[in-house]
C-alpha cells in the first residue's frame, strides 16, 4: 500500500465514524511519511529500545522513549502523540547491550510509567501476557514480553517485592550443594579403599571381549569390500 492510499484509507474511515482515528506504525516510519500526519487525529507510535538498529541498554531506555516522544512532538505539532507500543523482554538473547531479564523489565516499565505520570502522556505497555507462539518469528524472546507469565498468569513483579532474575535460587543452591556433598563423599569412600588386583577371570574376560572386538571389525571390513 502506499502512502496516499493509506491516507485515503484513514479519510475513508473517519466521514464513517465518529471516534477518533490513528494509524499505529514505528516512529521511524512517522518521519519517512509526514503525508500520514494530515489524515489522523492523533498520532501513535511504537518504541521498542530492545528491537532498534542499534539496541538501547535497560538503564537508558526510558531516557530514549522520552527523548523520541519529544522528538515527534517536534516534527508533528498540533496532535496528540500516542505510545502505542513500549517495553521490555524479561528473556531471550541479549543484543550487543540490551539484555533482557526480570530486573530489567521491571527498571525500564516502571521508569516509563513514571515518566508518562510526571510528563502526562499516554502510553501502552506490550504486552499483558507472554505470547509463547511469538518465540517462532522472533526467537526465544519473543514470548516473554508480557507483564504475567503465560503459564501460571502471574504477575512477574508484583509491587513491593524484592524481583529477582532467578526466583529459585534457594532451591538450586540447595541442589549444588547437595551434589558437592555426593562428590567429596565418593572420593572419600574411593581413597579409602585398598589397591583391588584383578583375577585371572577378569583378565580372560577382557582378552575375550577384545578378540571378539577384532573379529567383529574384521568382518565389517570385509563386508564393506564385497
Amino acid at each position: 500500500m502506499t502512502t496516499n492510499d493509506l491516507a485515503a484509507t484513514i479519510r475513508s474511515v473517519k466521514t464513517q465514524v465518529t471516534v477518533p482515528i490513528t494509524y499505529a506504525d514505528v516512529w521511524e516510519y512517522w518521519l519517512r511519511n509526514r503525508e500520514i500526519y494530515d489524515a489522523v487525529d492523533f498520532v501513535t507510535i511504537h518504541i521498542l529500545p530492545y528491537w532498534e538498529d542499534f539496541p538501547i541498554r535497560a538503564k537508558f531506555a526510558a531516557a530514549h522513549v522520552d527523548a523520541i516522544r519529544q522528538q515527534m512532538a517536534v516534527a508533528f505539532p498540533g496532535k496528540e502523540i500516542l505510545i502505542g507500543e513500549t517495553g521490555w523482554p524479561s528473556e531471550g538473547r541479549m543484543r550487543e547491550g540490551a539484555l533482557p531479564s526480570r530486573t530489567n523489565q521491571a527498571r525500564v516499565v516502571s521508569e516509563i510509567l513514571l515518566l508518562a505520570k510526571q510528563e502526562n502522556f499516554r502510553v501502552n505497555l506490550i504486552e499483558a501476557y507472554d505470547q509463547p507462539w511469538k518465540r517462532q518469528l522472533e526467537g526465544t524472546v519473543g514470548g516473554y514480553w508480557g507483564l504475567f507469565d503465560s503459564v501460571q498468569r502471574a504477575l512477574k513483579y508484583p509491587p513491593g517485592q524484592t524481583i529477582s532474575n532467578f526466583p529459585f535460587w534457594k532451591l538450586q543452591m540447595g541442589c549444588g550443594m547437595g551434589l558437592s556433598v555426593l562428590v567429596f563423599a565418593a572420593a572419600a569412600l574411593t581413597l579409602r579403599r585398598r589397591p583391588w588386583t584383578p583375577r585371572l577371570s577378569s583378565w580372560l574376560a577382557v582378552c575375550s571381549f577384545r578378540d571378539r572386538g577384532r573379529h567383529l571389525a574384521r568382518r565389517r571390513r570385509r563386508q564393506v569390500v564385497l
